[in-house]
């Protein structure tokens, strides 16, 4: 265990030390709870772990049924949560005089992002029961690689932000990504009553708007050589959401595009 910590400590203090621009103070946010790389990358880690285990041992047992009542409690604990850290990120920033315009101010001392940042952190948490959903059902088709790397990476990149990136422009994303969550779960829960959801398809296609969006904001901070916010996080950030848009877009071209063609040629062959 002394092994570990050392191990998590000398990798969270070379990341931190990169990220972070020379001359700025250590996060009021890095001492919270949960907040530790060591404990970060063991929740990350354990939920590959899970991940592995799932796959290698639930084909050899039934799927696990009864489990509406706490996808019915889920979903709605996550509508609320999500709508919450939209709603209050963007008062926050308003309060602050934060604008869409990136290149914010960044409070280091008292960050009036900090708080719904932290929250944030921890509801990604909360995210990866949508694995654990999967997994117990046996849903093997929606167990992909970008659902798995999607949940595992956002989660250690947000321990990254709440240790440097903790305040200004990161209050966006923020924004973004609790609005498009409460439409996600929102159809997650409808999903439990019906399967014909006419707007499915939309929502993938939301979700690939916020991240053209996120890199429209990188973008302008690395092209204005905004100094406000870290550059090594918005570099990092612009590279990584890139990554995303482009799984998302096979995901959608897969899933809905490849469909329609199926169904033009299932036409013609009538």
């Amino acid at each position: 265990m002394e092994a570990y910590r050392e191990f998590a400590s000398k990798i969270s203090n070379d990341t931190i030390n990169w990220a972070r621009p020379e001359g700025w103070p250590a996060s009021p946010t890095s001492e919270w709870p949960l907040a530790k790389l060591e404990v970060a990358l063991a929740i990350a880690v354990g939920y590959l772990i899970f991940v592995f285990l799932g796959m290698v041992i639930m084909p050899h047992f039934p799927e696990i049924r009864g489990l509406y009542p706490f996808k019915f409690a889920y979903n709605i604990i996550q509508v609320m949560l999500c709508s919450y850290m939209c709603i209050e990120a963007g008062v926050r920033a308003y309060d602050a005089g934060y604008t869409l315009i990136p290149c914010n101010p960044f409070n280091h001392l008292q960050p009036p992002i900090g708080f719904i940042l932290y929250v944030f952190y921890l509801s990604k948490i909360l995210d990866f029961a949508d694995t654990v959903f999967i997994i117990a059902e046996k849903r093997w088709k929606q167990l992909s690689f970008l659902h798995v790397y999607h949940h595992f990476s956002i989660f250690l990149f947000y321990w990254l932000n709440l240790n440097v990136g903790y305040d200004g422009d990161v209050y966006l994303t923020i924004v973004l990504n609790g609005l498009i969550h409460t439409v996600m779960y929102t159809y997650y829960f409808v999903s439990l009553h019906t399967k014909e959801i006419w707007w499915k398809s939309a929502l993938t296609m939301c979700q690939m708007v916020q991240f053209v969006l996120m890199n429209a904001q990188a973008v302008y901070i690395m092209s204005t050589n905004c100094g406000n916010f870290p550059r090594n996080i918005v570099v990092t950030y612009l590279i990584y959401i890139m990554t995303l848009l482009g799984l998302f877009a096979q995901f959608f071209v897969q899933s809905y595009m490849g469909r329609k063609k199926g169904k033009k040629s299932l036409k013609k062959d009538v």
